[in-house]
């Protein structure tokens, strides 16, 4: 017979309340076990992502086999598995890097070190794990790790390092050093990087190359403001920038560096310069070189004729300005012929350095003496009083200190030697004069005093100004000659070392109705000052590309290039570019055959307004060439940036080639600079064979002059290229 359903337990429960409680247990235990499952999964997914694992192992047990979980196995590249060893023998840590995990074992206290794991495959994986002494359940310690797979990481650190490496071996090549100069937001500033390089350029230890103090106090005291001017203004609009600037050496020693820098702005406000830096102190010398030979004179050490017209054109504007007065002041040494002829050149050299010393001692450091030529020589007063009679004192007490000075006898080869000046005087800056016509001025003065009985001084007299009414007759005549189409082309070859014609320059001449012909000397400088060389440039280019068209049909001419000389006032019209084009287009003339050529005043002036009219021009593939070069600026940090084709060396240089040490010097230099600056090189006034040797034998390659060709019609072209 079957028990009742209410049959109580020991517990004072029925059996169907047993019931329902066993079914709750159970479906709690089912869901807890579902939960368990699921957080199983949850973090084998995220070992799976970190490329994570670990393994953990109770302390007392006596084997290396340890419990490890599915993210450990699939690192080792081990199917899911319940244990692993770290024995000696099977366990995949490479034998030189077990002893370090033997011993991190050992100390179980966290640190974290790095090894390698060879799978089953072959392949090395990098791990960085933790391992760690923990408290069981029973009171056993239990020893857990924690590992994770870099090996993306080695691999990535690696490449850095490889590319790193070539980074510095290119930059141990280079003639410079590479930097990294960073400003942080709060203004503070630190050099990330410095190439070896800088230990030859700065002279800085290999452990202090990263200092940016040490690098500081190699700079010029008087450029440092400089460059960080020109830091903070990269910082402001992120524009790139370039420097030159002086470095002092352990020796005393001055040298000069190059540096440029590229910014890049930082996410966190600062600011990242890559820069790099190069010595230029050859180069630098060269200019002083050039500078030197162009603008001083080799015997007295004086300026020379050039530099003098720079500075009189600046005193001369600055005094019209500031309306003052300055003084030219010429000086002629009296029967100075006679000295060379019986004494010798020696002693006559002798003489114009001793007159120089006195010139330069008698006035203000801030007044010019000048060597003009010869026994010329020039003293330029600056900053004289405003009124006319006062500056007439001033300069009259000065030219009589220098008379007194100059009749001082001299000692020339043991014996005194008396010599006398004859000195003429030109006031400016209250009217607008030329330099040619204040340089006329003084001249003038002093063929009056010369006049007078020489050892004197003299004022410009106004009766002299008769002379300078004839240019005024000369512009009219030039107006109405342009008018009148009295002005034409005469072409003179350009001839490579075989004498085989190339090209040619136009030349502008004019033949006077009365005068005949009138030498361009004497009209191009009075066009460029009254404005008239702006149509007679235009006439001369409509010319010359309608030459070009006539020399394109003929096949012994068609390879010729023509050279037309442009002034600075004409280039520097805003329409230039578009004149020349339309010239071009208008005649059908080959803009490849047409070469611009330019003088150096042209750098006087707007530079990166040249340098881009000059770039319009070249995209339609005219050339240019850099006229009279040597006898102007001559930069090279100003001539390496201009997208020049040739330079041309004055006349002037080649006429003394033979006989002068300092024009052969230029020469040479000039004919070096061009290669290194892979520009062609044309010599004018080439008039002997000798002449023509010495610069084939350094290496000229191109030739104009008597020698080859006088200035000549289209017609004597013809017959020169058919003879």
């Amino acid at each position: 017979m079957a028990r009742p359903a209410s049959v109580l337990n020991g517990d004072g429960l029925s059996v169907q309340e047993l019931r329902e409680a066993l079914a709750q247990t159970q479906h709690a235990l089912a869901a807890a076990q579902r939960q368990l499952c699921e957080q199983a999964q949850i973090f084998q997914a995220m070992e799976g992502l970190a490329c994570a694992g670990y393994w953990w192992r109770h302390a007392g047990a006596q084997a290396m086999a340890a419990q490890c979980s599915p993210g450990l196995c699939h690192i080792a590249g081990l199917p899911v598995q319940e244990s692993l060893s770290f024995g000696q023998d099977g366990c995949g840590i490479l034998p030189e890097d077990l002893p370090a995990f033997l011993a991190a074992r050992e100390r179980m206290d966290g640190t974290e070190l790095e090894c390698r794991w060879r799978r089953p495959d072959g392949q090395v994986r990098w791990l960085r794990m933790q391992v760690r002494s923990l408290g069981g359940v029973d009171g056993n310690p239990v020893e857990l790790g924690v590992v994770l797979d870099v090996t993306d990481e080695h691999l990535a650190t690696s490449q850095l390092r490889e590319q790193l490496g070539f980074i510095q071996r290119i930059a141990s090549r280079i003639p410079g050093f590479i930097y990294q100069y960073r400003i942080h937001p709060d203004g503070t500033a630190s050099l990330p990087y410095v190439s070896d390089a800088v230990h030859d350029l700065m002279g800085l230890r290999p452990d202090i190359k990263n200092e940016l103090s040490a690098l500081q106090q190699q700079v010029h005291p008087q450029d440092m403001d400089m460059l960080r001017s020109a830091i903070d203004q990269s910082a402001c609009d992120l524009h790139p920038w370039q420097r030159e600037y002086r470095v002092l050496s352990d020796d005393g020693s001055v040298r000069w560096h190059m540096t440029s820098a590229v910014p890049q702005a930082e996410a966190d406000g600062g600011l990242l310069l890559h820069g790099y830096t190069i010595d230029i102190t050859k180069r630098k010398q060269t200019e002083q070189e050039i500078e030197r030979l162009a603008f001083y004179d080799a015997l007295t050490g004086l300026p020379n004729r050039r530099l003098l017209l720079e500075r009189l054109q600046h005193a001369m504007s600055v005094c019209l300005r500031h309306q003052r007065h300055g003084a030219l002041l010429f000086i002629d040494l009296d029967n100075f012929k006679d000295l060379n002829d019986t004494l010798g050149h020696d002693v006559g050299d002798l003489l114009l350095t001793q007159v120089a010393a006195r010139l330069v001692q008698t006035v203000r450091e801030v007044d010019t003496v000048a060597r003009f030529g010869g026994d010329e020589f020039v003293v330029m007063l600056d900053g004289l009083s405003s009124g006319l009679a006062q500056a007439v004192v001033e300069a009259e007490f000065v030219a009589d200190k220098l008379l007194a000075a100059l009749n001082i006898p001299y000692a020339l080869a043991g014996q005194p030697h008396y010599s006398t000046p004859s000195i003429g005087i030109a006031l400016f800056g209250q009217e607008r004069h030329s330099v040619d016509e204040l340089l006329k001025r003084a001249d003038l003065a002093m063929y009056q005093a010369k006049a007078a009985g020489r050892n004197t001084q003299r004022f410009f007299d106004p009766a002299m100004q008769a002379a300078l009414l004839a240019r005024a007759s000369l512009e009219a005549d030039l107006r109405q000659g342009l008018a009148g189409n009295e002005l034409f082309v005469h072409y003179q070859p350009v001839v490579d070392a075989r004498g085989r014609v190339q090209g040619a320059e136009a030349l502008a001449r004019w033949r006077h109705p009365v005068r005949g012909f009138i030498s361009p000397a004497e009209f191009i400088p009075l066009a460029e000052q009254t404005g008239l060389i702006l149509p007679l440039g235009r006439h001369i280019l409509q010319v010359a590309c309608a030459q070009l068209v006539r020399w394109a049909r003929d096949p012994q001419a068609a390879h010729l290039s023509l050279a037309v000389n442009v002034s600075a006032r004409q280039f520097r019209q805003p329409g230039f570019v578009a004149e020349v084009l339309q010239t071009l287009q208008a005649s059908g003339a080959n803009p490849r055959r047409l070469k611009i050529e330019l003088t150096e005043s042209m750098l006087l002036g707007d530079l990166e307004c040249t340098i881009e009219r000059m770039g319009q021009l070249k995209r339609h593939g005219v050339g240019f060439a850099l006229d009279d070069f040597g006898t102007g600026y001559s930069s090279l940090s100003y001539l390496k940036r201009l997208p020049l084709d040739q330079v041309k060396i004055d006349q002037s240089f080649v006429r003394d080639v033979l006989t002068d040490p300092n024009d052969a010097a230029i020469v040479r230099t000039i004919l070096a600079l061009a290669q290194s600056l892979d520009l062609a090189v044309v010599a004018e006034g080439v008039e002997t064979t000798g002449q023509l040797g010495f610069l084939r034998l350094h290496g000229c390659e191109q030739f104009q002059g008597y020698l080859f060709g006088r200035p000549g019609s289209a017609e004597d072209m013809d017959v020169l290229l058919h003879a």
